[in-house]
């Protein structure tokens, strides 16, 4: 029987040519995968076109910190409530600028927060931005003890003004007079007006803060990390409104808060694991720089006293009293202090 020699065609020789130098490649990226790995910093210069979104984008690079902050407002600086087109018969009890001790301040408060921060790549996770992301936070104005709290802003009306020569005004100026007897100073012709004070409440705005820091992590693979970290924040405030009763008894009066830009500082530490997965944070950001102006507008408020709004009503005037504008500026020196459990990716 004769014996068959194969022999390899030309198309199944170069067939085998392809294959092997199609598995070259994966072979090559496998072991420069696996050199890199055994250099640390090497990773960086690597190919990793062929690696996934998550390898390439999200390990060892995003954390978040879900937490508590509480908001602290007490150092904010204020300044006195200014006002502005007082004109007849306001003017009777209260003048234009600003009144002595009549200051404002923000209610601290505590918010649910969630920080999101990105370690920046190259830099072996030493630097990373940091921000914090929330529903809008409602900020509560409220008076601080003094005059625009405690203390009525105007308490008497000089009568003396209403004496112009006129003589029904003059009748009606006496017959208040002796109406009122001893409750009205017969030289100063001053009177009680039975405007209240305020209180403590003044008014509303929400605020969304827009926030960004850049930080330093001198020790990333320690159990204890503790970083510094610095930025810029801009506190978008919107839908003002005045929750004031003695305020809004006679009508709404236009209120308007300020968006403002200012500055961050902050520190911390996470303490945990240096590799992947939960640990606990503790964090105080200090945020500076940042000045609100609120503005009332088209403000009125009523007497509670029936001989002025009498006396009143003779010029057509009734009880009823437009008083102006006021405004009052707050600079915040704010602190955030967070804590609650991170999770790094």
């Amino acid at each position: 029987m004769p014996v068959v020699q194969y022999r390899p065609t030309a198309w199944a020789i170069a067939l085998c040519f392809v294959l092997a130098a199609g598995t070259l490649p994966c072979r090559a990226a496998r072991a420069n995968d696996e050199e890199a790995a055994a250099v640390p910093g090497a990773r960086d210069d690597v190919d990793t076109s062929h690696r996934g979104f998550y390898d390439r984008f999200v390990k060892d690079k995003l954390y978040i910190k879900p937490g508590v902050s509480y908001l602290d407002f007490s150092q904010l600086e204020s300044s006195e409530l200014d006002l502005s087109g007082v004109e007849f018969p306001a003017s009777l009890a209260v003048g234009k600028g600003r009144i002595a001790g009549a200051t404002a301040t923000i209610a601290n408060q505590s918010i649910a927060t969630i920080g999101v921060g990105y370690n920046i790549p190259g830099t072996g996770r030493h630097l990373s931005f940091e921000t914090i992301i929330g529903k809008p936070i409602d900020i509560d104005f409220i008076a601080q003890p003094g005059t625009l709290r405690d203390q009525s802003l105007a308490p008497t009306a000089d009568l003396g003004n209403l004496v112009t020569g006129d003589s029904v005004l003059e009748q009606a100026l006496g017959q208040t007079l002796s109406d009122l007897g001893s409750a009205v100073n017969s030289a100063t012709g001053l009177l009680d007006t039975g405007i209240p004070p305020l209180g403590r409440e003044l008014g509303t705005v929400k605020s969304l803060p827009i926030m960004m820091t850049l930080t330093y992590h001198p020790f990333p693979d320690a159990f204890v990390r503790p970083y510094l970290g610095g930025g810029g924040i801009y506190l978008y405030n919107y839908d003002a409104e005045i929750s004031n009763d003695v305020l809004t008894e006679v009508s709404d009066p236009g209120f308007d808060v300020s968006s403002t830009p200012g500055y961050i500082l902050q520190a911390g530490v996470d303490i945990g694991s240096p590799q992947g997965g939960f640990y606990g944070f503790a964090d105080a950001r200090y945020i500076g720089g940042a000045t609100v102006k609120g503005s009332l507008s088209d403000v009125n408020v009523r007497l509670n006293n029936q001989a002025l709004a009498n006396t009143l009503g003779l010029l057509g005037y009734g009880e009823d009293i437009a008083v102006g504008d006021a405004d009052i500026e707050l600079e915040i020196n704010a602190m955030i202090y967070s804590v609650g459990v991170g999770y790094r990716f």
